[in-house]
């Protein structure tokens, strides 16, 4: 329970910095005198130094262990946020925001090897839940101290904060991080398991669902305001509803996971979300179809995830879930700018039943996945 508990933390901490540049780009494009374009470049780094992380994450917890792992990219996120504060050059904001991204990835796929060898999919799913929580807050304390009167610096500096606190944790508690990868047997490289085609179906779902996620979720507002009537106060209510969906389908599921079967329940949720999707794109119902698709998603990556040892083995786990982690990173890359494309080309009307397709795909990939170890 402790280790639970710190794991839990941990994902509050992963997902603390993660809104940051989008939600103080207002003040950090002018205080920089960047174009909106600066903004996709912050991102696209930190997307590059996770996905580099999720890949290297298994060899560096063969190496070093992943106590040391854990506590090494902590100090890495909280390093970042805390010179982010000091309000560098750009290009040095941006050097940094590599560098959360290298850390956030380690945390992140080093976090879900250990809880996928060691805990149940029921944690998993809280874990992730948790995520959403730290989401949360971050843009939030950012927000309240921007209304008091302090600068974007600030927020930077309480995030950098917390982080560093938690990686003092994590040094503190270090020896006692053990399990995540294999204790005998060949270890396994990103090319040796993806020659398994279960490794290579799993990586492809996590590509697509996240992308399903983060279109859902960043095109939830233009599709409403676009096309439906709705405000921008409305359509960004949207958007946090289908978050908060998400979050609270993580959480909720996580106590009926374990009693109805991992693998039951994604196939129980495949169709839900399907349909729901194609109610949003239908426009019947809107905001329950959106909050209904988040609750229907929100246990696929958690729980792919905590099923990866007994489907892949426990000697390819480590390095199956960073490459996971890979894959779900260009998914949140690729995924909405493509749809962005799209809706440029065809209009934003097109966006949503883009989305159901997906859903569907991400459907008939779930059933084809074995459902015994």
């Amino acid at each position: 329970m402790p280790l639970l508990a710190f794991a839990f933390l941990a994902f509050i901490g992963l997902g603390l910095p993660d809104p940051m540049p989008g939600s103080l780009w207002p003040e950090l494009r002018p205080f920089y005198g960047v174009p909106n374009a600066g903004l996709g470049l912050i991102l696209a780094v930190t997307a590059g130094g996770y996905v580099l992380a999720g890949i290297f994450t298994a060899r560096l917890i063969d190496a070093f262990g992943i106590g040391w792992l854990l506590v090494a990219s902590l100090a890495a996120t909280a390093t970042a946020a805390l010179l982010q504060s000091s309000a560098p050059p750009f290009l040095g904001f941006v050097a940094l925001a590599a560098l959360a991204g290298a850390g956030g990835g380690a945390v992140d796929a080093g976090m879900n090897a250990f809880a996928a060898a060691r805990f149940q999919p029921r944690h998993m799913n809280w874990l992730h839940g948790f995520w959403g929580v730290g989401a949360t807050l971050g843009p939030a304390v950012a927000a309240a101290l921007l209304a008091v009167g302090f600068g974007w610096q600030a927020g930077y500096l309480a995030v950098g904060l917390a982080l560093a606190a938690l990686t003092l944790a994590f040094f503190l508690t270090r020896a006692r991080w053990t399990g995540a990868g294999p204790s005998d047997g060949p270890r396994h490289t990103a090319w040796t398991v993806l020659r398994n085609p279960v490794a290579r179906l799993q990586v492809a779902i996590f590509f697509l669902y996240t992308g399903l996620e983060a279109g859902a979720g960043q095109w939830a507002a233009t599709i409403l305001t676009a096309g439906r009537g709705a405000t921008p106060a409305e359509g960004a209510a949207a958007a946090t509803l289908f978050f908060a969906a998400l979050t609270g389908g993580r959480i909720g599921l996580g106590f009926v996971v374990d009693r109805i079967g991992a693998d039951r329940l994604l196939r129980l949720l495949a169709p839900v979300a399907v349909l729901a999707a194609l109610g949003f794109a239908s426009g019947r119902a809107d905001l329950a179809a959106l909050g209904l698709l988040a609750v229907a998603l929100a246990p696929i990556y958690p729980t792919l995830m905590a099923r990866t040892p007994a489907r892949l083995g426990a000697a390819a786990a480590a390095q199956a879930v960073g490459l996971q982690v890979s894959a779900a990173t260009l998914g949140v890359a690729v995924v909405p700018a493509t749809l962005g494309l799209a809706a440029d080309l065809a209009g934003a009307a097109v966006v949503p039943w883009l989305l159901a397709a997906m859903a569907a795909v991400v459907g008939v990939l779930i059933y084809r996945l074995p459902t015994r170890r």
